[in-house]
């Protein structure tokens, strides 16, 4: 917001004016005022204005801008961390004591999502695959109970489902999944990759496979229903509009297009991190074949304007998992090795080098102040480093075998 100073012009007496007087003035015996006495009182008037015009504008201003630039303390929320632990539970901790404020069983036993549990735009809702991959177990947070679930599997059908996608209004799920029949004497694969199922009527909407363009590179696809509930985002070496009726490709935002001859592709990574409805970040590496060496960047993607765009950040690095700040300024990546990046420099801020051992670091969360990076995986341990320097600060016991990485969710969603 621009603000714009006025200049508030100063009164001026004319050269040789003659000031009149009152005849009221002569009978009262006032005596009158000498030219010089008149401009000095209305120089000290016009001050008196120019003052007060300046206190309505500061105030103005003042106010316009804490509409633009609302407090940090307003604009930020408390968090509480939710921890997927073996056998079968769901724990809390609050970010900022770093103690357990919840707990919860499921159902049937620990978390398998393949991508980490989808959730409602409103946190109020989260979807876990459970049950060796043959449950999706509703959970919602407010209560901290099992509200619903789904099950596909029959004794002459097995269904394994990797993932569960919420449509905008929460009501129907997208579920990934492979589909085998189950013959006396053999194992039949069924050539069924999506399952739309209506969570208020409990019934089968409809299930189909993709099409046979979309690449599938190792594990299932990641879907993200589109907000107009007619289209559906799949996730590969591109990314994919179908149209939920007709199973079509109905355009496409291509992620393996290089941006020169001699790069390859920017595309998201294993693990694209979804900061926001329709905006996904992710990590790509890339020759350079000037500089001779492989260069690791940052790719943004707005699935609504089907916008790409990306940046070199350094030299290759061991990072593949992502993860944003509060404010959006600053990006983490992890795996073995750590680092910090300046979205708004496109510079490399810090880097540690052979931090993170194996799988213990597949997800990072930035506490809600910005000052700490929450890192877990696999094994009992959250550790937790100070997001500046990337130095570590402390553990937190989870309390088991982390089954599904740390997620954050607003401390009002989920109570007391």
């Amino acid at each position: 917001m621009l603000t714009k100073t006025l200049r508030i012009p100063r009164e001026r007496s004319e050269p040789g004016r003659e000031e009149a007087i009152a005849p009221e003035a002569r009978i009262a015996g006032i005596r009158p005022s000498s030219p010089s006495e008149e401009r000095g009182e209305r120089a000290e008037r016009g001050a008196r204005r120019a003052l007060r015009m300046r206190r309505i504008l500061l105030a103005f201003t003042f106010a316009s801008l804490a509409g633009v630039f609302p407090s940090f303390a307003a604009a930020v929320e408390p968090r509480v961390l939710l921890v997927g632990v073996w056998p079968n539970r769901l724990r809390f901790f609050d970010e900022s004591t770093e103690e357990v404020v919840g707990e919860m069983q499921l159902r049937y036993g620990a978390v398998t999502n393949v991508f980490g549990s989808d959730r409602t735009s409103d946190y109020r809702r989260f979807f876990f695959v459970t049950d060796r991959m043959e449950a999706v177990e509703v959970v919602d947070i407010a209560s901290k109970t099992v509200v619903d679930e789904v099950k596909l599997s029959s004794p002459e059908r097995r269904v394994r489902m990797y993932g569960a996608a919420p449509d905008a209004a929460g009501k129907v799920l997208y579920i990934t999944v492979e589909a085998v029949g189950m013959e006396v004497d053999r194992f039949l694969p069924e050539t069924v990759d999506v399952v739309r199922y209506d969570l208020e009527s409990h019934r089968l909407l409809d299930s189909f496979p993709l099409p046979p363009e979309i690449e599938v590179l190792g594990l299932p696809p990641l879907l993200r229903p589109a907000p107009d509930g007619k289209t559906l985002y799949v996730l590969s070496q591109n990314i994919y509009v179908l149209d939920i009726e007709t199973h079509q490709i109905v355009d496409k935002i291509d992620l393996s297009k290089a941006r020169a001859p001699g790069y390859t592709a920017p595309g998201l990574g294993f693990s694209p991190f979804e900061a926001s409805p329709g905006i996904l970040y992710g990590f790509y590496r890339s020759p350079d074949p000037i500089l001779n060496k492989t260069m690791f960047g940052i790719t943004r993607v707005d699935l609504e304007r089907r916008e790409v765009t990306s940046f070199d950040v350094s030299t290759d690095l061991k990072v593949e998992w992502f993860t944003l700040s509060p404010d959006a300024k600053r990006a983490y990546g992890g795996m073995d090795d750590m680092v910090a990046v300046d979205l708004e420099a496109r510079t490399l801020l810090v880097r540690k080098e052979g931090v993170e051992r194996g799988r213990q670091n597949t997800a990072m969360v930035v506490s809600s102040d910005g000052t700490k990076l929450f890192v877990g995986g696999v094994g009992p341990l959250i550790h937790v480093y100070d997001a500046k320097t990337l130095e570590p600060l402390r553990q937190i016991h989870a309390g088991g075998d982390i089954m599904n990485p740390p997620q954050s969710l607003p401390r009002s969603i989920f109570g007391k």
